[in-house]
Parts: structure tokens; C-alpha cells; sequence
């Protein structure tokens, strides 16, 4: 499987586009970061001190994510941006190089070999101060076939640690695209063993299949935009990665459960309306019941149409529970699902829960210390989050070394009450299945961290027998 790394260019259109204040900006920024995007693109430096406080900023909240600073053309520009960046977590320096002959002329102001001599000189200047150097070369698929290719083979050779290609016409179609990469890799060897990504362009509605196409002839990563058309939409990758990233080899570490729940979020901050999510089923099975009468293949297609993949004994598992339910009142989908969670798969516990202690309220950071017991000893992981059960899945995550994407989690009251009992249910994907774990207790975060284990357990140990 290969990884995709996704760089958002968000920020850097919004300032483009003069969009959010300078609150409205960090607030964008730490919504991405919560989404485990590879890379977030910043703006270009205007020289103004707001911008250079905008950097440094960021570089003291964003702790999963590299911040990527544009660095001009010049070794002046390089200084400035670096003197920005340099306290972030992951840095990186970007070279924005006009490459076709009208973008060199009117954008750049250079002839074809001194911009061979600006690209050598200034990757050599960023590679110095920082050790993820990324050059970009804009408008690249209407440039002159030999004068990139030898424009890429400096950018490598000077220290470039990535080497982006972008159609930014937006004119060719996937195949032509895909055509335009071939001929680049034939003609530069070196390209094979370099980190190469693509910016597409989205006016035609094709960036998402020509971002595919580039994978599959070695790409790993691409950029995304929730602004208009010059780049395909975060949601689009995402989606294209979930749908069909297991059967092509590819997928991503961005979390795109929380990019469901957050996109939202960010096109209010934008002012833009909330488009349908790509493949989105919310509500297709809302009011669905199911009854006694119901056959076991049903019953395990409505199984699979909530996302899981289960052993013929699981299902028989499932369905006897289903039965039980069944010959009393009718099962709704959700009902279903908790039953999958607590009769599928049931595995030994490699993990099992101690004791945990939250801490947490409207004045201070929640904060939980959550104690396992794995193979006779006693293990122990504290950890901050947004809010107590965040807090509670991070300090898991921070004690077991174990970090799963969050496909679902919710709480039903099982019974009335002011000691009502709760259910939780934790969903968890890794390496493109789905699994469940739930949890019963009085007190819901209990509840939950047995459900997050529950899940857990059954992913360690199908590793385990594999």
C-alpha cells in the first residue's frame, strides 16, 4: 500500500483571496490539523509584520501537520520565510518556479537559463536552512518538454527534497495528463527515486481522476483546495482514497471520518455552502426496520451496507442475536449495528482496562490517565483533547503506540434514569475494514474507553494470527 500525502492550499487561497481575519485563519488551520493532513501551504509573505506573528502562530498550535512556506525566488525571500517558520514542529520551504515560456516572461521576468540558474541557487539556499525543500513548477504542462526535464534534474540534484508538477491550465484530460507524467519519467531517471507530487487543475471537474492517474505511475502526493477551481477539493481525494484505495494500493492518513464531521465547520469559516459529501448515504437508511421474518442474507446485506466484513460464523453470530431482539420488536439499523459491535468477532483481550481518571471542564484542557493491563503488566498513558473522551481515546493511543482512524463513535441510554446505562460504540478502520467494539457502563467515558478497546482488541488480534 502506498501512502498519499495530501498538502491543502486553503490558507494560501484565502489570503489570495483576501477571506478571514486573522483569527478566522488560525482557527482554519487548527480545524486541518485535526484532520491529519500531510501538509498545510501558507501564504506568501507580504513583508508585513501581521503576517510573519500569522506564522509564528501557527507554528506554536499545529502539532500533526507540516506547515509549508512559500520562499520566493530569491535568497532575501528564503531569510524571510525561514526566519517565520523555523520554531514549527515540521517545516518546510517551498519554491514557487514559473517553468513555461509566457510564466517565465511575465511572472518571473527571467530567460529559460536564468531561471535553470535562479532554481539551482535558491533549492541549494532553502536546502541550507531547512531539510524538506519542495520546488513547484507552475504551469509545467505547457512548458517546453527538454527545458523541465532539465529543470527537474537541478531541483534534484541541488537538494529537493519534493518535486511538484502542475497542470495549471487545466486543459488536459486524465489520459493526456497521465501521458505528460510518463514522458517526464522515461526522460528523467532520477524522477523514479524523488518524492513527486501534482497540483491539478479543477476546471473541467477531472483533478480528482488525473490525481489517480499520477499515483499509479508513482506519484505520492497531491494538493487540494476548498476554494475554487485550481485545485481538486479535499473531500474528493478523500473519497476517492476510501472508496477505492484498498483495491489500487493507495491510501491516506488523513482522518476522513472527522473530515465528514468538520467540512461543515470550515465552509462556514469560508462562507461557502456545504456541497453533498461525494458518496454520501446520510439518512438512506434512517426510519429502515428489520423483523423477525427477515432471511440471514438480509440480514447480512444490511450488515455489510454498514460497512463491515464478517466470517460466515460472525454472521451466524449476528443473526441468532438478531433473532433474539427480533422475536420481541422490530431492530432498527443502528440497533443492528450494536449488535455486530457486541457478538462479532468476540477475541481475547490484549488489552484490558484498569482504572482511568478525566479531568475536565469549561476552564481547563481535559485531560485523562487511562490504565491497561496487556500480558500480566500494568501500563499507563496520559495525555490532553478536546474534551474528556478525546482526551480518553488519546491517552489509549499514547500508552499502546496504536493509532486507528475514528470511523464512528456514539452513545445510546439503554436504560432511564438519572443511573441510566449507557452504550457506547467505537468503530475503528484499519487497513480498509471495519471494526466495532461497544461498551456498558453508568458512567458513558467508562463506557467508551471499553468500547475503543473492544474494537481495538480485534484488530490486534487478527495482526496477531496473520
Amino acid at each position: 500500500m502506498k501512502k498519499i500525502c495530501i498538502t491543502d492550499m486553503t490558507l494560501r487561497r484565502a489570503a489570495e483571496n483576501r477571506l478571514l481575519g486573522f483569527k478566522e485563519r488560525v482557527e482554519l488551520a487548527k480545524l486541518l490539523d485535526k484532520l491529519n493532513i500531510s501538509a498545510l501551504e501558507l501564504p506568501v509573505l507580504s513583508g508585513s509584520k501581521a503576517d510573519s506573528i500569522f506564522v509564528k502562530t501557527l507554528c506554536s498550535v499545529i502539532t500533526n501537520t507540516t506547515l509549508a512556506q512559500p520562499a520566493g525566488l530569491t535568497a532575501e525571500e528564503a531569510d524571510a520565510a525561514w526566519k517565520a517558520l523555523e520554531k514549527a514542529r515540521r517545516p518546510r520551504l517551498v519554491i514557487d518556479a514559473p517553468i513555461s515560456s509566457v510564466q517565465m516572461e511575465y511572472i518571473a521576468r527571467k530567460k529559460p537559463p536564468q531561471m535553470l540558474a535562479a532554481i539551482e541557487a535558491q533549492v541549494k539556499h532553502c536546502a541550507a536552512l531547512c531539510r524538506d525543500v519542495e520546488i513547484s513548477f507552475q504551469d509545467a504542462t505547457r512548458a517546453e518538454s527538454e527545458f523541465l526535464c532539465e529543470a527537474i534534474r537541478i531541483a534534484i540534484a541541488s537538494g529537493a527534497s519534493a518535486i511538484t508538477l502542475c497542470d495549471t491550465a487545466g486543459v488536459l484530460l486524465p489520459d493526456e495528463f497521465a501521458a505528460f507524467l510518463a514522458t517526464l519519467y522515461e526522460n528523467v531517471p532520477e524522477m523514479k527515486d524523488a518524492f513527486i507530487k501534482v497540483s491539478c487543475n479543477d476546471a473541467m471537474e477531472l483533478a480528482g481522476a488525473s490525481a489517480v492517474k499520477a499515483f499509479n505511475l508513482g506519484a505520492a502526493g497531491v494538493k487540494t483546495c476548498f476554494i475554487g477551481s485550481q485545485s481538486p477539493k479535499l473531500s474528493t481525494i478523500c473519497h476517492i482514497l476510501k472508496v477505492r484505495g484498498e483495491s489500487i494500493g493507495l491510501y491516506t492518513t488523513a482522518r476522513i471520518t472527522e473530515l465528514e464531521r468538520t467540512v461543515g465547520r470550515i465552509l462556514n469559516l469560508l462562507g461557502t455552502e456545504a456541497p453533498e459529501a461525494p458518496g454520501s448515504t446520510a439518512s438512506s437508511d434512517e426510519g429502515v426496520t428489520y423483523d423477525a421474518g427477515d432471511s440471514l442474507t438480509a440480514i447480512a446485506d444490511a450488515v455489510r451496507k454498514l460497512g463491515y466484513e464478517l466470517t460466515d460464523d460472525d454472521m451466524v453470530r449476528v443473526y441468532e442475536e438478531f433473532l433474539t431482539l427480533a422475536a420481541k420488536r422490530s431492530v432498527t439499523a443502528k440497533e443492528l449495528d450494536a449488535i455486530v459491535a457486541a457478538s462479532a468477532m468476540q477475541v481475547p483481550a490484549a488489552y484490558q482496562l484498569q482504572s482511568f481518571v478525566i479531568n475536565s471542564g469549561n476552564i481547563i484542557t481535559s485531560t485523562a490517565s487511562v490504565r491497561l493491563e496487556k500480558d500480566g503488566a500494568t501500563i499507563e498513558g496520559i495525555s490532553f483533547g478536546d474534551g474528556p473522551i478525546d482526551a480518553a481515546f488519546k491517552a489509549i493511543e499514547q500508552v499502546t503506540g496504536r493509532h486507528y482512524e475514528l470511523e464512528d463513535f456514539r452513545i445510546d441510554a439503554v436504560t432511564e434514569g438519572k443511573e441510566a446505562i449507557g452504550r457506547a460504540i467505537v468503530k475503528l478502520r484499519y487497513d480498509g475494514r471495519l471494526y466495532s467494539g461497544s461498551g456498558v457502563s453508568t458512567d458513558i467515558i467508562g463506557a467508551a474507553i471499553r468500547a475503543y478497546l473492544g474494537a481495538m482488541n480485534k484488530i490486534v488480534y487478527e495482526e496477531n494470527e496473520a
